[in-house]
């Protein structure tokens, strides 16, 4: 049982956008056309300045900066909306022979985007009169708030009611920090084309492009103040051993010894303020990479054939690609940037290529079969539990595995105390990102139709439409994940299911009728 109390709202009622551009085109010769172009772009209070002095989290490090180096840092000054977004664009066409059927073409561009306003969200709440936050999280026999009863006899509809307490103005001991980082910056993409249209003869053409897109500023959310060893050379055990004043300490018990502390922990108390569970800070650090060689043919018309081929071949990687589209958590905090968060992003796939046709028939049938194969894309492998020790504001469950051995992951299925010792000691890292893949993807769907003439101006269209007409299971990415699990780590567990995407399961069939006039 958990109640939550406070003000949520987080509206910034004087967030605005400003874009001005110019762009013009210039026809150099008649086959050289040049098209060039800039834009500024301009955010206000997208990153949530005007609430940043009233955030607790920004008000307690401002408490506790002459204890914390790092305090003092993060509130030297205040994150502000980039100005600097000035995106160049260039492109141009030219036709190799001047006939119109050999043409290059190429282009540069950057593009700006805006700050998601889930990133500054917390923070803002944190502004409120009254502050939105967990007044208590009980469970088992924990005693229920004002009713003198545990959780496991309390009966809902006929105990009394938990006593809620009144909303707090200030954080509570153990609420989560945020803050937005003082040199947070506007994402921003930087993309090449250039691209090739060979069109052979009126009815066919060859294309052939080549698309590089990289993303920089990204965000990343930071716990400033993660669990970590008093003394990474002697680690006796997980739990917190810190002094009465929050300094960190090796207990002379040597079934406790030297265990973890959190580096905040005695500045909050030198100061006064509630102690902190977590200090979460939203960096601009993340960054991201695409590249992709599409080749594709067409063709209309060829002996009442109508066709369309595509192959790419692409490549999408970058730090901690979850497949979200913010709030990326590091396995490790301390090393967000480290080789081991990089790698393919979650709907990464190599190969790709799909196949269409419309086949138009005697007695008025039209048969369009099309087909989709893709390579198996990527997941990563985590451990059910943090292996790291690094409490709340990490990437959850983060696998340890030792160094060279990368598909050893239950090395240290049952003992956490070994797997912390061997990562701090050097000999032992994260297991790589997405370094696992799951089933390759084929799909092949059909389309059967009769058209019937019903005098001038009327048709009548019967239809009769399969989807995966192979009945061809595909799993995806979607495999059990946690090493700790054996009966489904490593095993399908799910069905694909791209963005905005509907995919049969299996052979599914409709039969439909349209009439025109």
């Amino acid at each position: 049982m958990s109640i939550v109390v406070g003000d949520p709202t987080f509206i910034i009622k004087d967030a605005k956008q400003m874009g001005l551009y110019f762009q013009d085109d210039w026809k150099f010769s008649p086959r050289l056309t040049v098209n060039l172009g800039l834009r500024w772009d301009k955010d206000f209070d997208f990153v949530g300045g005007s609430d940043i002095a009233n955030s607790r989290t920004f008000q307690e490090l401002q408490a506790i900066a002459p204890f914390s180096p790092l305090a003092a840092s993060l509130v030297a000054k205040k994150a502000t909306d980039y100005s600097k977004g000035f995106s160049p664009r260039l492109g141009f066409a030219y036709d190799l022979n001047g006939h119109g059927n050999h043409i290059l073409r190429a282009g540069f561009g950057m593009y700006y985007d805006n700050t998601f306003q889930n990133i500054p969200l917390f923070m803002e709440q944190q502004a409120n009169n009254t502050i939105f936050q967990t007044a208590f999280a009980i469970s088992g026999d924990d005693p229920v708030p004002g009713t003198g009863i545990l959780l496991s006899n309390w009966r809902f509809g006929v105990d009394p009611l938990p006593t809620i307490p009144a909303a707090s103005h200030a954080l509570t001991d153990g609420s989560t920090g945020r803050i937005m980082d003082p040199n947070y910056r506007t994402p921003v993409t930087e993309e090449f084309n250039a691209g090739y249209t060979w069109a052979i003869n009126p009815k066919s053409v060859f294309e052939a492009e080549y698309v590089h897109v990289l993303g920089l500023h990204e965000n990343k959310t930071i716990n400033l103040d993660p669990r970590i060893p008093v003394n990474t050379a002697k680690i006796d055990s997980t739990k917190v051993t810190e002094t009465a004043g929050g300094a960190p300490h090796c207990d002379p018990d040597p079934t406790k010894g030297c265990g973890f502390f959190f580096p905040l922990d005695q500045a909050f108390i030198s100061a006064g303020v509630p102690i902190l569970g977590s200090l979460r800070d939203e960096q601009s650090i993340g960054r991201s990479r695409y590249d992709g060689l599409n080749i594709s043919y067409r063709q209309r018309s060829f002996h009442k054939v109508d066709l369309m081929t595509n192959y790419t071949l692409s490549r999408s990687v970058g730090y901690g690609q979850d497949g979200g589209s913010f709030r990326y958590y590091p396995r490790d905090p301390q090393h967000p940037l480290a080789a081991t968060e990089f790698g393919p992003a979650f709907n990464d796939e190599r190969h790709h290529l799909t196949v269409s046709a419309t086949g138009h028939l005697p007695y008025g049938l039209e048969f369009s079969p099309i087909m989709q194969a893709g390579s198996a894309r990527p997941y990563l492998v985590d451990a059910g539990t943090n292996q790291l020790n690094l409490g709340g504001g990490s990437s959850a469950s983060a696998q340890v595995v030792p160094n060279g051995q990368p598909d050893n992951v239950t090395a240290f299925t049952t003992n956490k105390l070994g797997a912390i010792q061997c990562y701090y000691a050097g000999n032992c890292q994260v297991v790589p990102y997405n370094s696992k893949r799951g089933n390759p993807y084929f799909n092949l769907d059909a389309r059967l139709a009769k058209n019937l003439k019903l005098g001038e101006g009327r048709n009548l269209q019967l239809i009769f439409q399969a989807f995966n007409l192979t009945n061809h299971a595909n799993y995806g990415n979607n495999f059990g994940t946690s090493s700790n699990d054996p009966k489904t780590f490593g095993k399908a567990v799910g069905f694909i299911n791209p963005t905005s995407t509907y995919l049969p399961r299996s052979f599914q069939g409709e039969f439909g009728a349209r009439f025109s006039f």
